[in-house]
This record gives structure tokens, sequence and C-alpha cells, in this order.
């Protein structure tokens, strides 16, 4: 079972509270969409009655200690998803272009773990309300890995998040909004510095 990293926090980052769909007696939220009790950078306004997908969810930056705070959701525009980890499978969740993307670290981690054969897939967020697109790595990635080229690997990440942008077409979630919470006090909120919105209960 995969152990969390008690020296990791949230701190202001709400991007679980949005990429990922929700489907719960509470709550309805679909793909892509911010919850509508969550106050971006700040945190959950429903938080002591949050729905229960929400409450046992980390992302893979949590478990990894190689991973340092250059990783953090907020600042490196990428999330890992936990749930495959313990499968030799990581997921990379890629929210917007950032220049994280370009960076040693990232390309390091990435063709590592490729190299150790480890399962690599990224994963582009869609429009509002549409499922997100994945593909697998491994493959495109081998050559640029086994030439030790960081410009090749640059390539072979600019080709997958593009050709998905360009020639994916995506799928609606059938969610439909829908909240049945009340904020549990009107004029507050749970910090995510303090305890994080997917925290365990």
């Amino acid at each position: 079972m995969l152990k969390r990293l008690a020296d990791r926090s949230c701190g202001d980052c709400t991007a679980c509270c949005e990429f990922i769909p929700i489907r719960s007696p509470e709550l309805d939220k679909p793909s892509n969409t911010l919850c509508p009790h969550c106050l971006r950078g700040r945190g959950c306004t429903v938080y002591e009655v949050r729905p229960q997908p929400c409450r046992g969810w980390y992302c893979g930056w949590f478990f990894l200690a190689d991973l340092g705070p250059e990783w953090h959701p907020s600042s490196s525009g990428v999330v890992l998803r936990p749930e495959a980890i313990e499968n030799d499978a990581i997921t990379v969740v890629i929210l917007r272009r950032s220049a994280f993307l370009l960076s040693e670290a990232f390309a390091g981690a990435i063709g590592a773990w490729v190299a150790a054969g480890v399962t690599v897939s990224f994963e582009r967020v869609g429009p509002a309300g549409h499922l997100p697109a994945k593909t697998e790595m491994n493959g495109l990635l081998a050559p640029a890995i086994q030439q030790r080229s960081l410009p090749e690997l640059h390539k072979a990440f600019s080709w997958a998040i593009a050709h998905i942008d360009n020639h994916h077409r995506w799928e609606p979630d059938g969610l439909t909004l829908r909240t049945e919470l009340t904020e549990t006090t009107s004029n507050s909120f749970q910090s995510r510095s303090v305890t994080p919105f997917a925290g365990q209960s």
C-alpha cells in the first residue's frame, strides 16, 4: 500500500477540485470544471461534509519521495495519478503547457521511469464536461532515451501533447453539475495548506 509522505501538503493547489469528475449521492461535478464548493487557491467550503470520492484521493506527488517541490501541481502544471503506481504504471495528467514540461527534472524522471520498465502515459484534460485523452508514451520515448537526448525527449513530449490537442475527439462525460451540499459555515473554508481537500476522514 502506498504511504503518504507526512511532510507534503496541498498548499494553495486545488487542481483535483477541478479536473477530476465526481459522481456521488451529494455531488455530481463534470470533468475539468471547478467544484462550486471550492475557492480557487484556498480550498473547500464543505470540507467537513465533502463527498467520499474527495476524502481518500491524493495525487502521486504525496507518495513519491524522489520528486522535489518543483513537481507540486500548482507550480508544475502536472498531476500524477496514484491509482496504478503500485502496478508500475504512472499517468501524468497535463493540466497546462508549462515551462516545467521542458525542464530536466521532468525529462529525467520520465526517462528514468521508462528505462526502469514503468508504463508512462500522458493524459490531457479536455474541454469542461469532457473525458480526458490518454496515450502511452514508452514506445515514443524509447529512441530518445536510448540516445540520452534531452532535445529529442522534448520533441516527443511536444508532439504527443499537440497530437492529442489537435486530433482527439473529446467525449462528453455525461455529468451535469448538481450539488446537495451546503457550506459548513457561511464565511469560512478549509485551508488546504493545513488539511488537504482530498484528505482522509
